[in-house]
């Protein structure tokens, strides 16, 4: 009928909403597992993670970033770039913490330990990035209400 509308976001959000889907069979994979083979909580942290941050979280951050500026009168997202590096730094930190947790926490390595950390500050920096972008889109004067690029009213 007519194109989706997706004017200011990042032309990646169809690929972030269907990678929130793999973390979902992830999360799935890992809880499977977890019922049979968890020794110290590291494949049922993973699973967690996996749902939690790879799966809401991304559909928050995809989702959210497209209708969440319409419906709070009817704002353009303020930086679809902003909205892409949000959502990779989500989907890297949770692939780190994921990937890290497993062997961190069920002993398969120690060397995953100090990654843990970092996959935090990776995904508080992509929640930032979020945050950001979306206060500076509803500061903004929505564009039906500019004349020549001034507010109205």
């Amino acid at each position: 009928m007519r194109p989706p509308k997706t004017t200011g976001i990042h032309p990646t959000f169809p690929l972030f909403v269907r990678l929130a889907y793999v973390w979902l069979l992830i999360s799935a994979a890992l809880s499977v597992a977890a019922a049979g083979w968890d020794r110290a909580g590291g494949l049922w942290g993973a699973s967690r993670h996996a749902l939690t941050v790879g799966f809401f979280a991304t559909m928050v951050f995809a989702i959210g970033q497209r209708v969440l500026p319409a419906f709070c009168g009817m704002h353009v997202l303020f930086s679809s770039r902003l909205m892409f590096a949000g959502l990779a730094l989500l989907n890297v930190g949770c692939a780190l913490r994921v990937s890290s947790e497993v062997g961190a926490y069920e002993g398969f390595a120690p060397s995953p330990w100090p990654l843990l950390p970092v996959s935090a500050l990776i995904e508080m920096a992509a929640v930032t990035a979020f945050a950001v972008n979306l206060l500076v889109t509803f500061a903004q004067t929505p564009p039906h209400l500019r004349v020549d690029g001034r507010a109205i009213g």
